[in-house]
């Protein structure tokens, strides 16, 4: 016997649909999504709803300086010739 459940929920078709692509797109069930997100839920106890796909500051300004850095080639790793030899690099820093 199965420890799972049905869970009725209204929501707009449009959102739906989109919901539908978005998981077919990366082979998951919706059901898969829902459980997921209620996971979350449950684990934080929190909720965070936008309509705006928007980086958090902190990750916006790394990035900028980051890019900064990189077209002034500061901050840069050399090429390497070998895994070991990259190793050896981050260990001497």
């Amino acid at each position: 016997m199965s420890d799972t459940t049905i869970l009725n929920v209204k929501i707009d078709k449009e959102l739906k649909k989109q919901a539908q692509e978005a998981a077919k797109a990366i082979n998951l069930p919706v059901s898969t999504v829902v459980s997921a997100s209620l996971r979350e839920f449950v684990r934080t106890r929190s909720i965070t709803i936008s309509d705006d796909q928007t980086l958090r500051p902190e990750v916006v300004k790394e990035l900028l300086q980051l890019s900064k850095d990189a077209k002034e080639g500061k901050n840069l790793s050399p090429a390497f010739n070998s895994v070991e030899e990259s190793f050896e690099w981050l260990d001497s820093r």
